[in-house]
């Protein structure tokens, strides 16, 4: 016995070994990897085409690197691909101006993960585009079957080509979403609410059957503003008339490739080897792989060093804080934007003599209305001491409206999705549920209140008339902070609000944005504000390297690659997945939320 002891005591110690001399192999070729890929690129070839490979979800917030996706990548090769704002827009207008650069390819298709490749991104994309083609420089797409959201971004090109067998879509855009009233009461699901505003919506996804006459009207009227401006501006790029390209729209919607050349809608019909043979004759040709002289947009913005300005963390400087995704209570969590996370590190920049200005850049729909006013209160101190400058992305709604109020300035894009200033509370219970499988509840309790928020049971009458209460002095506080903030009467924006959505184009005759404007404008009022004529950039959260993502593996846990939508059958998997993440993030400790409607998530 005692031999097999020693024996079986060595054969584990063997294995642990074995096994941990494993991981680390394992990760130190990961590491290994990523290192190879980090590093520096060949020099830039006078003469080249830059080349934007659209086939990644354009975000706001720079991408942080996670374990688990590095490691995905390096088992299976499968990779989600995540380009952020500013690094792009710079390196397309930086190139307008280098001589190296002679002209632009646009090619692939727009994925979308979270809150990314909204229009309101997208449009500030295609002004960079557009700054670049007004240099003289020409600027091509290839396309094969683009949704509108890449015809939009590409109809600025001043040569468009799709493949043979392309289609180009110009249908519309519609919300349709799910609603759970009649689901959850089958499965025993109780749900109560409270709300204030008329158009405050959100909690119909989880009572009602259908959509309710207010919300039908604020949602038509919304999508109303952003395809008519999504129509105008194509009309404008394609030399089309306004009236003609919605007659296209109303009359055909779907276009062949050889039905777009005939209305215009694109220029060439061809297959990528003949754009390929067509460039390399216009341009210089590659000294290998038989194409013309190209490099990566991103490569590029390496190449020039263009990241270098926009990771500063010491001397003068402008930063550039994100707050992308629904907002919680809580510290940092990957998604989603933690109250006392985002904070505290606005409460450090405020403290930073070093930092000049700030721009807090929103896409987030709302929702926790404590994290809301937690976030807001730092917003309020630090506009008092240095410029706080908003700039909107494809959502600031509801309490993503909350902690821009108190902004000097506001830029929103005319995609922008804001307003959505309303209140509502919700709160579950599993009754009825439990019942059906013989579980019963039962306890005691020291006071009237003290299991307000038990999932056991419904709320009495007088409960409810507390969380309602709780929601209408939120929302009264919400009406007091926007009209304080910005300097509008309270009885406007009383009429204004009633948890109605507004586009940005809208929100700006309405006051309740000051300028229509992207994120370089916003970052250039800020440096102004400050007296900074040159603006190094900080930017919270800053991009991650692989190291990073080691060093915090424990702390946060890293998302599956997300598969780009290509059938029916993902779009109902998408939807679940998004309304599983929306409920991980109803955790007001009040159960009382700022958040817009679940709809448009596709925007």
């Amino acid at each position: 016995m005692k031999h097999f002891l020693q024996s079986l005591l060595g054969s584990l110690t063997a294995f642990i070994l074995l096994g941990f001399g494993c991981v680390v192999a394992c990760i130190g070729f990961i590491a290994l990897l990523a290192t190879l890929g980090e590093q520096p690129l060949v020099d830039l070839e006078s003469g080249s085409v830059l080349v934007l490979d659209l086939n990644t979800t354009i975000q706001d917030t720079p991408p942080i690197t996670d374990f688990s996706v590095i490691m995905q990548e390096a088992l299976n090769g499968q990779s989600q691909s995540v380009t952020y704002l500013l690094q792009l827009i710079d390196s397309i207008e930086y190139a307008a101006t280098d001589h190296d650069i002679s002209a632009l390819l646009l090619h692939g298709s727009l994925m979308q993960q979270g809150y990314g490749s909204g229009l309101a991104v997208i449009s500030e994309v295609r002004q960079a585009i557009d700054t670049f083609k007004a240099t003289g420089k020409p600027v091509y797409a290839y396309l094969v079957s683009p949704s509108q959201k890449d015809y939009y971004l590409t109809s600025v090109a001043n040569e468009i080509w799709i493949n043979p067998f392309g289609t180009v879509s110009l249908n519309g855009l519609a919300s349709n979403r799910p609603f759970l009233g009649q689901a959850l009461e089958k499965y025993g699901i109780g749900v109560q609410t409270t709300r204030v505003g008329a158009y405050k919506s959100a909690v119909d996804t989880f009572t009602r059957t259908s959509m309710s006459d207010a919300d039908r009207e604020q949602t038509l009227a919304l999508l109303n503003d952003l395809w008519v401006n999504l129509l105008t501006e194509t009309s404008a790029s394609r030399a089309i008339s306004e009236q003609v390209i919605t007659q296209l729209s109303n009359n055909d919607a779907f276009f062949t490739a050889s039905n777009a050349l005939a209305a215009r809608l694109v220029d060439r019909v061809g297959y990528l080897d003949e754009l390929i043979d067509h460039l390399v004759g216009t341009y210089q040709a590659a000294a290998r792989d038989d194409t013309f002289q190209q490099i990566d947009c991103l490569d590029y913005a390496q190449a020039h060093g263009l990241e270098l300005n926009t990771n500063v963390k010491e001397g003068e400087r402008i930063a550039v804080v994100y707050a992308e995704g629904q907002i919680i209570d809580g510290g940092k969590y990957p998604g989603f934007v933690g109250g006392d996370w985002l904070a505290t590190e606005l409460r450090r920049l405020r403290n930073d003599p070093d930092v000049k200005a700030v721009v807090l850049r929103v896409n987030s729909p709302g929702g926790s209305a404590i994290a809301s006013e937690i976030i807001q209160r730092e917003t309020h101190l630090l506009a008092a001491q240095k410029p706080l400058i908003v700039s909107m992305g494809s959502y600031a709604a509801s309490g993503g409206y909350w902690i821009s109020a108190y902004a000097d300035k506001i830029f929103a894009q005319p995609y922008s999705i804001t307003g959505s200033i309303g209140v509502f509370g919700l709160v579950f219970n599993i009754q009825d549920a439990a019942a059906d499988f013989a579980v019963h509840f039962d306890g005691v309790k020291t006071s009237p209140f003290a299991d307000i928020y038990s999932v056991s049971r419904p709320r009495t009458e007088s409960e409810m008339a507390l969380i309602q209460k709780f929601t209408d002095e939120i929302y009264t506080a919400f009406i007091d902070k926007v009209a304080e903030g910005r300097s509008i009467p309270r009885t406007d924006v009383s009429q204004l609000a009633q948890g109605r959505v507004w586009s940005g184009m809208r929100a700006q005759q309405l006051s309740l944005v000051d300028a229509i404007g992207g994120l370089n404008q916003a970052i250039n009022e800020a440096a102004s504000s400050a007296g900074i004529e040159t603006a190094s950039i900080e930017q919270v959260p800053a991009p991650s390297a692989f190291s990073d993502s080691l060093a915090n593996i424990l702390e946060e846990a890293g998302a599956a690659p997300v598969a780009k939508i290509s059938s029916p059958l993902a779009e109902i998997t998408t939807q679940a997945e998004s309304l599983t993440k929306q409920l991980r993030g109803l955790n007001d400790p009040l159960s009382v939320y700022a958040r817009m409607p679940y709809f448009l998530e596709g925007l």
